[in-house]
């Protein structure tokens, strides 16, 4: 993954994290405790798959297979 489709992925998953916390502070009542925790979520979920995927490319790199 290159870095402009991270970013991308990044947006995305921020922005829909960021929604549905929102929708369930407003639900629960608790107002900035989801949309803090699932921000983090994304963040790190983010940079997980970031991470796992340049590894499954190198490995297949080593292989002699082609990656995307």
């Amino acid at each position: 993954m290159n870095a402009s489709k991270f970013g991308g992925y990044l947006l995305a998953n921020l922005l829909v994290c960021l929604w549905i916390g929102w929708l369930l502070d407003d639900w629960t009542g608790k107002r900035p405790l989801f949309m803090i925790i699932l921000v983090i979520y994304a963040i790190v979920g983010s940079f997980f798959i970031l991470i796992w995927r340049n590894r499954r490319k190198e490995k297949e790199k080593e292989n002699g297979k082609r990656s995307d």
